[in-house]
């Protein structure tokens, strides 16, 4: 949880606040032989978990092609990332790999916009 700053490594989430327990993500799944050494282990909020699974990439919207998921051990989340200019608690992805880890983890789904924007308004984070 230290490492990664006691948010989830996908949508910066903070654990502070939350009722749920943030599962370790295995950034290669193991049904993809992903192993459990701390190089592949990443703190996920449960709404990331959930929807990454056992997923690895989604579709770029832009290009329509595939890119691989966001990894937190091997990318800088902020050249990937970067919170919407007008506040509105969206999300956004800079690059392929961002807008990807977004869609396919429907990172910007409405009950989690709420929840940033909630969150902003209390002074836990910043959007």
């Amino acid at each position: 949880m230290a490492r990664a700053g006691y948010r989830c490594e996908y949508s910066h989430l903070p654990t502070r606040g939350q009722v749920a327990t943030f599962p370790i993500d295995h950034i290669l799944p193991r049904t993809a032989g992903g192993t459990s050494e701390l190089d592949n282990l990443a703190l996920a909020c449960p709404h990331c978990n959930a929807h990454k699974w056992a997923a690895q990439d989604a579709a770029d919207p832009e290009t329509g092609e595939n890119a691989p998921f966001f990894n937190p051990r091997h990318h800088a989340w902020d050249q990937h990332f970067e919170w919407s200019p007008d506040r509105t608690g969206e999300l956004l992805g800079k690059t392929a790999i961002g807008r990807a880890t977004v869609l396919g983890l429907r990172i910007n789904d409405a009950d989690m916009i709420q929840l940033r924007l909630f969150l902003a308004e209390v002074g836990v984070i910043q959007v």
